[in-house]
């Protein structure tokens, strides 16, 4: 495979997404290609220095042999049939394939957000039906790309969400302080249900040791609670703006329990990123997967309005803690550590 070219190309910019481009390009270097950013221009201070970066739409380069495309953007499908004519092997990531749209509905998605998800949808299975692989990243999404109507390309596979390990970046000796929102807030990530418990907690002076960490780069706003509980010391608000790797981290390595009891999800990055740092999370029982195990890396809660519900699951977690860390950082190096799965990788690509 000597001198052949990977793209490792997100078209959209997301910070958040900076951690699966990273070990994909580390992976690809590992099977013997040299690999190559090609990004949307906002990435450029995200990405590790000295990396090989293309931005797209501003510069060019030939004789690519691998193009791998990690997250759903409209601007793919145009872009994936240029570089096929250039004799790529196009690969596709395809997080959400969708058989019901109810369940974003149910979720609390509105009408016109779930005529965007029905958009969304028919994009990407028009996008993984030019591909030459595509692979679902959990179960859940691999089981409704098979029923899929819309879905016509049978070479798919299976591999979950991929990281490199960033916890040896990281100060070893971080204090564990928070119970964590992290990342970005949409209708079915039941954030209004988290700051609901987090207020409840306040007013009745419930986990008198924990404190409360919102880090998003939506903007949240602030109303008088909110900023009552900052002056007290009780709740730690970053919003409104991209937050590096370092500053991601940070939050992860801070905190004792994850927010990651969704309404509605098919794979995390949050609840993998986590247990990358040996942190656990609290879940809605009905979204346990292949990637959890209540009672182990985390706490599975059947109402994520239950105010009582959440309090205990929260102690659960933090008395336990070396137990449930434990089981969280053995499962990220099981399941989500990229090297895992190089040789599949390469299986897929002696395929194309």
């Amino acid at each position: 495979m000597e001198g052949k070219i990977a793209f490792i190309i997100s078209l959209n910019f997301h910070p958040g997404h900076v951690s699966h481009m990273v070990a994909s390009y580390r992976q690809f270097e590992e099977l013997g290609y040299e690999s190559v950013y090609c990004v949307n221009e906002g990435f450029v201070p995200f990405l590790p220095k000295n990396s090989r970066i293309c931005v797209y739409g501003k510069d060019k380069v030939a004789n690519v042999s691998v193009a791998v495309f990690l997250f759903p953007s409209q601007k793919n499908l145009p872009y994936m049939r240029v570089l096929k004519r250039q004799g790529a092997k196009i690969i596709y990531i395809f997080h959400e394939p969708v058989i019901s749209f109810q369940e974003y509905h149910d979720s609390g998605y509105t009408r016109k957000q779930v005529l965007i998800e029905r958009l969304k949808d028919w994009i990407g299975a028009h996008t993984s039906n030019v591909s030459d692989a595509v692979i679902m990243p959990s179960m859940k999404a691999y089981d409704n790309y098979l029923t899929g109507k819309l879905y016509k390309n049978p070479a798919a596979f299976y591999i979950p969400l991929l990281y490199d390990d960033e916890r040896s970046l990281m100060p070893q000796k971080t204090e564990r302080c928070y119970f964590s929102y992290i990342g970005t807030v949409a209708p079915d990530h039941s954030f209004n249900e988290f700051v609901n418990f987090i207020y409840w907690a306040y007013k009745r002076d419930k986990l008198e040791k924990v404190r409360f960490l919102i880090a998003t780069r939506s903007n949240v706003g602030c109303d008088d609670l909110m900023l009552e509980m900052i002056n007290a010391g009780r709740l730690r608000l970053i919003q409104g703006k991209p937050m590096d790797d370092e500053t991601i981290n940070e939050c992860y390595t801070s905190t004792f329990v994850v927010w990651n009891a969704y309404a509605r999800t098919t794979q995390s990055g949050v609840l993998a990123k986590s247990f990358m740092f040996g942190t656990p999370a609290i879940v809605l029982r009905k979204n346990l997967s292949e990637f959890t195990a209540d009672g182990q890396d985390v706490v599975a809660i059947n109402d994520n309005t239950s105010f009582e519900e959440i309090e205990k699951a929260v102690l659960q977690i933090t008395e336990n803690f070396e137990h449930y860390s434990a089981a969280a950082r053995k499962r990220f190096e099981e399941t989500f550590y990229y090297r895992k799965y190089n040789e599949t990788f390469k299986k897929i690509l002696l395929s194309l």
